[in-house]
């Protein structure tokens, strides 16, 4: 905790408490996908009609599994970063870093993977596997910066 000019103490959120807002951000790309697959399966109705010309079927499971991996694998890492945050700093930092470069990659592959000239996926697909990078930024800087 910190002192305010007015004397009275304020609290900073913790790198840790940052990273668990990365973790409920990443659960925000599964839970969109869960929503799309029971509702309108817009994602599996783009990547067919992106397929259907060059005469290649797609599978519902493999579209949807694919933004799965995505999200699982973000939700994993930024969950290794939480139970990271409390061992010694290099390690938490590098934790963090490492979970925001995956994460970035990840996201930028959602938004511009092309096949036959075309991207399967919708822009927003990509922006939601990128949210968790929103929080993570922050909980790097948190922790670089040390115990408070």
């Amino acid at each position: 905790m910190r002192q305010s000019l007015s004397g009275t103490r304020t609290t900073t959120p913790t790198g840790r408490r940052v990273a668990w807002l990365a973790v409920a951000l990443s659960l925000v790309l599964a839970v969109a996908a869960i929503v799309d697959q029971a509702g309108s399966r817009s994602l599996f109705e783009h990547a067919a009609a992106v397929y259907a010309p060059y005469s290649k079927e797609v599978q519902s499971g493999t579209v949807y599994g694919l933004v799965y991996g995505v999200a699982v694998l973000n939700l994993l890492l930024w969950l290794l970063v939480v139970g990271l945050a409390r061992t010694p700093r290099p390690v938490a930092v590098g934790a963090a870093a490492v979970a925001i470069l995956v994460t970035v990659t990840l996201g930028l592959v959602l938004l511009f993977v092309t096949e036959y000239g075309v991207r399967p996926f919708p822009a927003v697909w990509g922006l939601l596997a990128l949210l968790p990078v929103v929080a993570g930024g922050p909980a790097l800087a948190r922790l670089t910066r040390g115990r408070r």
